[in-house]
């Protein structure tokens, strides 16, 4: 039991560190195993101890302090080391899934504040700025992995405006969007411990079809969709970073609609992944489901209805 421990923690590391670098090491295709980086510390923490799940996220930041750039080392706590620990602690206590998601996203949330405070006394700079920067070097990143993948000169020149369009956009909703980012991905790793678990553990909540949001925060939905609007450019933006965080969980209470219906039918599994991928990849399908999610505090689409004989 020792010897596997050790050996799965080892690879853990290995794994984690390239699904980090996935888009420097496999090229853009790679860059999509990103989202995976907490998963390994999360299961082995999940499995063997948060002990498991420290070593590699110790030695992880090790290794980048050595071999990458500082804010390498800080989106990587901020994204998904600190919620690889809490989220399988959280867990390990009891607590329902739903929590444990939500302790994750505050603690990273928080986690990468206090690291961007450090880093702006220590520049004496503007947090403004450091975040320009960083997205900056995520942007002369991606274009330095499209620049090796075979592009034309035209479509380089195409996907440098896209790139710097998206980081404008980046820039003017970065505190919601790194949220919702952040959940994003402890949700995702929480769905694969979910199907990594046989026996080794147990997830407590109630089940994902089942789970819905509480019906007051269908206010602050409203508040931020006004604010969108409003000629005070504060305001949008408040708007703008909230709304970048609630759209995301409408569009989850509208999957669990979604999976609710899926359950009482006799569909293969394959089939089942195959709707879930369609509803989050081709437009306008997530937004549907995101309005699904949102009436679905009116409507009810999970109540049983009674058919005429």
């Amino acid at each position: 039991m020792k010897g596997q421990k050790v050996l799965l923690t080892a690879i853990g590391i290995g794994v984690t560190l390239l699904f980090l670098q996935g888009g420097s090491v496999l090229g853009p295709m790679g860059a999509a195993l990103n989202v995976l980086t907490p998963v390994a510390a999360a299961y082995l923490s999940m499995r063997f101890g948060l002990r498991a799940g420290i070593v590699v996220v110790a030695v992880v930041s090790l290794l980048l302090m050595q071999l990458a750039p500082v804010y390498t080392l800080a989106a990587y706590l901020g994204l998904f080391g600190v919620g690889s620990l809490l989220l399988p602690w959280q867990l390990q206590q009891g607590q329902p899934w739903s929590r444990a998601v939500f302790v994750s996203v505050a603690g990273a949330a928080i986690a990468t504040l206090a690291i961007a405070v450090v880093a702006v006394l220590a520049n004496q700079g503007r947090f403004d700025l450091l975040v320009g920067q960083v997205i900056q070097a995520e942007v002369d990143q991606a274009m330095q992995i499209y620049r090796g993948s075979g592009f034309s000169e035209s479509q380089l020149q195409e996907l440098q405006e896209v790139v710097d369009g998206m980081a404008t956009f980046i820039q003017q909703s970065f505190y919601g969007l790194f949220i919702a980012g952040v959940m994003a991905i402890q949700f995702l790793c929480l769905a694969i411990l979910q199907r990594l678990k046989r026996n080794d553990y147990q997830i407590s909540g109630v089940p994902f079809a089942s789970w819905r949001l509480p019906a007051g925060l269908i206010w602050a939905l409203i508040v931020s969709g006004f604010a969108l609007f409003a000629p005070i450019e504060q305001l949008a933006l408040f708007g703008r970073n909230l709304l970048a965080v609630l759209l995301p969980l409408y569009f989850l209470q509208g999957l669990a609609v979604v999976s609710s219906y899926l359950q009482r039918k006799a569909y293969p599994p394959a089939l089942k992944g195959l709707i879930y991928a369609m509803l989050v990849i081709f437009n306008p399908l997530p937004l549907i489901i995101t309005g699904v999610g949102v009436f679905d505090l009116w409507i009810d689409f999970r109540r049983p209805r009674n058919k005429d004989i």
